[in-house]
């Protein structure tokens, strides 16, 4: 009669061993998609403004017939053509401002995001983060945050994703003429 018990007792083990190599498996997984769809839920959320530019938007522009003799004009549709995308979220409501201030916060730690600099200013904390690049002056994601919950400007969240040369992120800055857009042209690389 101990046999039968023993063995109970052994596929319990097993099924607890099951369940729990299931459990790892989805929240290692959840933290994926989790990265991969930041941001996404402001899209479609109430009264946030919200812009998002893909890559497939870049390489049209890429493919434009622009002047590619103006050493200027390469640089532009050179530094179009790294970009992966773009997405700016604004808002003025406090709800959506915490859910943006609560989601930036938890993505930069769970990304490990570096900080590169932050502006007090007129009341406004501006916080910029990236993750490194190829060298120094690239980083393959900017994340910016303008936090306008204790007052009455606009809570701001910019990220870009690509191969970025933080040298001409004010020109980036300057291409997408949006809320907050302007702070990015206060990035200085050393």
């Amino acid at each position: 009669m101990k046999k039968p018990q023993i063995k109970l007792k052994n596929n319990l083990n097993q099924k607890t061993m099951n369940k729990l190599v299931v459990t790892l498996m989805l929240v290692g997984f959840s933290l994926t998609t989790y990265a991969q769809k930041s941001f996404d839920r402001f899209e479609d959320m109430k009264d946030v403004t919200a812009m998002v530019i893909n890559q497939k938007m870049f390489k049209l522009l890429g493919k434009m017939d622009l002047d590619s003799k103006d050493p200027e004009m390469k640089n532009y549709i050179d530094m179009v053509n790294s970009l992966e995308d773009i997405k700016v979220f604004s808002t003025k409501s406090a709800n959506a401002a915490k859910a943006m201030k609560g989601e930036f916060s938890a993505y930069k730690a769970s990304e490990k995001l570096e900080q590169l600099m932050s502006v007090k200013d007129e009341g406004k904390n501006v916080n910029f983060y990236y993750k490194p690049g190829k060298s120094d002056d690239f980083v393959s994601e900017f994340l910016m945050f303008i936090d306008g919950e204790n007052n009455d400007d606009d809570t701001v969240l910019i990220k870009i994703t690509g191969n970025i040369d933080l040298r001409e992120i004010g020109k980036i800055a300057n291409s997408i003429n949006f809320d907050g857009s302007d702070e990015l042209k206060n990035v200085k690389v050393n």
